[in-house]
């Protein structure tokens, strides 16, 4: 164990489940900020704003989307969304085209480019954790193993209670292309 383990250890059996979440909150955002601080983010390469980002990890994990649902999905206007998806296009990043079943719906797919602009994205991210963790204890590995597992038992138990409550107060229409369920979905593929 790390020096001061053993200390954080007993500290973290004597307090509230209040001041253990507060806790875990406040460490999550000292993650952060450690990690912005030394490490610069394979997506910060990028010339590409925010919103164009989050549109091209949407289209990845849609693997195709036509304009309205990405316009949905970010919270913008379809016109807003066309500017966005020009850039990418113009970057050679996602590609326009005719939906098989209605001509009048455009959809967007990443290119080959796009994809492997996301690839290079999650490679370096997974490369960074394995750094850090090959500098912990095997105990320390498998007690963040636990609580991860815990901690995405607990994000699985609330998106379903949402969808229940959602198709519940919505009359069972379909969800599929919700915020929870595209981040339900991305979370299962990392798990």
């Amino acid at each position: 164990m790390p020096p001061g383990g053993q200390m954080m250890e007993k500290e973290s059996k004597n307090k509230s489940k209040e001041e253990l979440i507060s806790s875990v909150l406040d460490l999550f955002k000292t993650l952060g900020h450690n990690r912005m601080r030394y490490q610069k983010e394979p997506w910060q390469n990028l010339i590409v704003p925010l919103a164009q980002l989050k549109s091209l990890f949407l289209i990845n994990i849609k693997g195709s989307i036509n304009v309205r649902e990405l316009a949905l999905e970010l919270g913008v206007t379809p016109g807003n969304v066309t500017s966005i998806v020009d850039r990418l296009v113009g970057q050679g990043l996602v590609e326009r085209s005719e939906c098989p079943e209605d001509r009048r719906i455009v959809l967007l797919r990443l290119t080959d480019k796009g994809r492997k602009t996301i690839t290079e994205i999650h490679e370096t991210q997974q490369s960074d954790m394995k750094r850090f963790l090959e500098r912990m204890s095997s105990e320390d590995i498998s007690a963040l193993h636990q609580g991860m597992n815990a901690f995405l038992a607990a994000i699985k138990m609330d998106w379903e209670e949402s969808e229940k409550n959602k198709n519940k107060d919505a009359g069972r229409e379909d969800m599929t292309s919700s915020p929870a369920h595209i981040h339900h979905n991305h979370m299962m593929k990392l798990s």
